[in-house]
């Protein structure tokens, strides 16, 4: 075969890669959106999974490696209406002897979803344990890690199942009356804006993008449409959701259980956090004084994805430190 024609080949694929993401953005957004998410885990070495808890509740996950005992396993738990696949552009951090499990909470990623089912924060701590039997965690300790919301899940976890714990490490928790608002508490609650958590069109997904990562990073209007296509459906399922996690009763749950978490404790913030206020952390070094505590400058909201290196290494060198 000769240049011309391995040229020619390359050419053609090349053209009828274009054609199908051209066909998939304005037909099938989601196929689309499915198919980058694959890729990035493939890329960070992750296999995709599901587990049954019951006869009709299913877990989607993705794992890298296997437990051992040389080797120690983490669990990531992401945030609200996010996916497992956030996790991937930090998994690079961690060595590859890191046993990594990053799970879909109910209702996320390719998690059953129910509309009428109860998502609070106790209710989810419920479904967490019940992943981790599943997938037979439970027979050995872990590191339990989440952000935002998946940080208000973990804290509660902790302080009911230390006994499967290693340690906890609490992202920008929610579930803390913190002593400032935060700007979108400020733009919600006070000045009466839209949730911009809860994306209807492209442009309040940028502005969603502005305001959960503090060094802004240029995303094109197609992208934008993109993710907002896949998303819109279920905005009804996430309005559900952050009802439930304002349930009066369970707002501030977190905040409450602090001094009940025995086990090792890592904060980490965004030092320019405009979702939940960085002051949180006056209230958690209060309540729970043997946490380790560290405040990331040039970032947002977004660790996983502004500052993954730098978040993985503090994690790295907690566990260590754990282990002396």
């Amino acid at each position: 075969m000769g240049i011309c024609q391995i040229l020619g080949i390359v050419l053609m694929f090349i053209i009828i890669l274009l054609v199908f993401c051209i066909i998939s953005y304005y037909l099938w957004p989601s196929l689309l959106v499915e198919l980058l998410q694959r890729w990035s885990m493939y890329r960070a070495g992750f296999v995709s999974k599901t587990v049954n808890v019951g006869v009709d509740f299913q877990f989607s996950y993705m794992e890298r490696g296997t437990p051992s005992e040389t080797n120690q396993s983490i669990v990531l738990i992401h945030g609200f209406s996010a996916s497992k696949d956030v996790w991937c552009n930090m998994s690079y951090a961690f060595p590859n002897t890191i046993h990594i499990i990053a799970v879909d909470l109910p209702g996320h990623g390719k998690t059953t979803r129910r509309h009428d089912g109860d998502h609070t924060v106790p209710a989810q701590v419920i479904r967490l344990h019940q992943f981790v039997h599943a997938v037979g965690l439970h027979q050995r300790k872990f590191h339990l890690a989440g952000i935002s919301m998946g940080g208000h899940i973990v804290g509660v976890y902790a302080s009911k199942h230390s006994n499967n714990l290693l340690s906890v490490t609490m992202m920008c928790p929610a579930g803390i009356d913190a002593p400032h608002l935060s700007e979108f508490l400020e733009d919600v609650l006070k000045k009466g804006e839209k949730n911009y958590l809860i994306p209807e069109t492209p442009e309040d997904f940028l502005t969603m993008w502005k305001k959960v990562v503090y060094k802004y990073i240029h995303l094109p209007y197609f992208v934008a449409k993109l993710f907002t296509d896949v998303r819109r459906p279920f905005n009804g399922f996430y309005r559900k959701v952050l009802e439930d996690l304002a349930h009066p009763d369970h707002r501030f749950l977190l905040q409450n259980v602090l001094e009940d978490i025995t086990v090792p404790t890592l904060v980490l913030w965004g030092e320019h956090d405009k979702i939940i206020h960085v002051s949180s952390v006056d209230v958690i070094k209060e309540k729970l004084g043997t946490s380790q505590v560290h405040i990331l400058d040039n970032c947002g909201h977004a660790l996983s994805l502004e500052r993954p290196w730098k978040t993985a290494k503090l994690m790295m060198q907690f566990y260590t430190s754990i282990e002396s």
